[in-house]
């Protein structure tokens, strides 16, 4: 699985970068196996100065077998939008697993084999 990690509006350090290969890491877990290969994740850090304030945004993507899963999150803090959006990327990585396994269970196989025109 080929992880990119990409930063705008500041340096990305290296506490950051351990941190989010740790999420990530966690995440690869969820993956299916066959998938991994081909698999490529890119975590997008950046920083938005609005009326003296600094907003953090995370956007995390997914790329698996063509299909991807996109999550974005901005807050105060990066490592909380890191966490909000590595939330939503693993109950959109658990519910594509469901659909992969549901489309290749027996039964769905012989209905599509046995009545291709349902």
């Amino acid at each position: 699985m080929k992880v990119r990690l990409n930063a705008s509006g500041f340096e990305l350090g290296i506490e950051l970068e351990k941190y989010t290969n740790t999420k990530i890491s966690q995440l690869i877990k969820q993956v299916p196996r066959k998938l991994r290969a081909n698999a490529v994740c890119v975590v997008h850090f950046g920083q938005v100065r609005r009326k003296r304030t600094e907003f953090n945004t995370c956007s995390v993507t997914f790329t698996l077998d063509g299909t991807e899963l996109k999550a974005e999150e901005t807050t105060l803090h990066m490592y909380s939008a890191l966490d909000v959006a590595a939330v939503h990327i693993s109950h959109q990585l658990k519910d594509y697993v469901a659909k992969q396994a549901a489309e290749h269970r027996l039964g769905a196989r012989l209905k599509r084999y046995f009545r291709p025109d349902r």
